[in-house]
């Protein structure tokens, strides 16, 4: 099963909320697809992780705040990582919250993956792996995961401990000083993985408020959500994968419940479980592919909307702006990184 490409609705609500409380205009950071009152969605609607990364391209080109990032990460509300901040409240120190963050953290966002690996001395070390996508996650973004889950931990943790080190990919070493005083602790910026360090007094000092009672009911609602949302996800990618084959032009929700040996009405109700319409996922994987094809600067703009199945590039294109907020030219000039010569 190919790895989901989504982030909670929770997270990028709040994510939109702290930008706009920093001065920048949210109707500026409009990605397409989640344009529109995003608190309207469901809590735990799953958002594809293309819009956010295009909102934190774009608000970065907006604000030129270096520490941006940061600062946002840090005042997301806890209500950002959903079930995932219960958990990790009440597991019984950070060795243990650790370990749940790397088994449940896909409940938030697969924009990037946790794991864990043991250092010297009982110790461990967190590293944040960044999904393959073609929108590249901004360095500030990163920043704004570790600011938000490390505070989150701090507030768990007791007497002001911390990791012994940090690294992030934030490049601009001259402000390693304001990083640290940020986080606490030590900070190497430039690094090719983000990743934070603990020993092993900080990892197994008790979390005294912690209910192990309740974190054995928290933990069976996460495993529950775990497995729906592995479910809805192995659904959803035979879906895809039979929208692909049939072609975009000829595909229809009856040949697609039919590939998959169930009746349409199944098909729909199954989808509607998952919070989902048929329509969506054509939409969904017919954007993904777009993606990938305008991110090519070789294949022709005309080729891509043929395989697509518009029969006009001015469908195309309506499609592209509707669905992105900006034309193909414009945003194969944003994921390739050379300027447009559109007006």
């Amino acid at each position: 099963m190919a790895q989901p490409q989504t982030i909670i609705a929770t997270w990028l609500v709040g994510v939109v909320e702290q930008l706009s409380r920093r001065g920048i205009d949210a109707s500026k950071l409009d990605a397409g697809a989640w344009s529109g009152d995003l608190a309207q969605l469901a809590p735990t609607r799953q958002l594809q992780i293309v819009h956010a990364r295009r909102l934190w391209q774009r608000a970065m080109a907006l604000s030129g705040d270096p520490m941006l990032g940061l600062d946002v990460g840090a005042a997301l509300p806890l209500q950002a990582m959903n079930i995932v901040a219960l958990v990790l409240m009440h597991s019984g120190s950070l060795r243990q919250a650790l370990k749940h963050t790397a088994r449940f953290q896909q409940l938030v966002s697969n924009s990037g993956r946790f794991s864990i690996r043991a250092t010297p001395q009982d110790g461990l070390q967190i590293e944040y792996r960044v999904a393959p996508s073609p929108v590249p996650m901004h360095p500030a973004q990163i920043d704004s995961v570790f600011s938000a889950y490390l505070g989150f931990l701090y507030r768990c943790m007791p007497c002001g401990l911390r990791p012994f080190n940090l690294e992030l990919p934030g490049t601009d070493r001259s402000l390693v000083n304001r990083y640290e005083a940020h986080f606490g602790c030590p900070v190497i910026l430039g690094a090719k993985q983000a990743r934070a360090s603990f020993d092993a007094a900080t990892l197994d000092t008790p979390w005294h408020a912690a209910d192990p009672a309740l974190l054995r009911l928290l933990l069976s609602r996460a495993e529950s959500s775990l497995q729906s949302q592995g479910q809805a996800d192995a659904l959803i990618d035979h879906v895809s994968a039979a929208i692909s084959a049939q072609g975009y032009a000829a595909v229809s929700c009856e040949g697609v419940a039919q590939a998959l040996n169930m009746s349409m009405r199944t098909l729909q109700r199954r989808l509607a479980e998952c919070n989902t319409r048929f329509r969506q996922l054509v939409e969904a994987a017919r954007m993904d592919e777009a993606l990938q094809g305008l991110a090519d600067p070789a294949l022709p703009l005309s080729t891509l909307a043929d395989r697509l199945g518009y029969a006009e590039p001015s469908a195309f294109s309506h499609a592209i702006s509707g669905y992105f907020g900006m034309s193909p030219r414009a945003l194969r000039a944003e994921l390739t990184g050379k300027k447009s010569v559109e007006r």
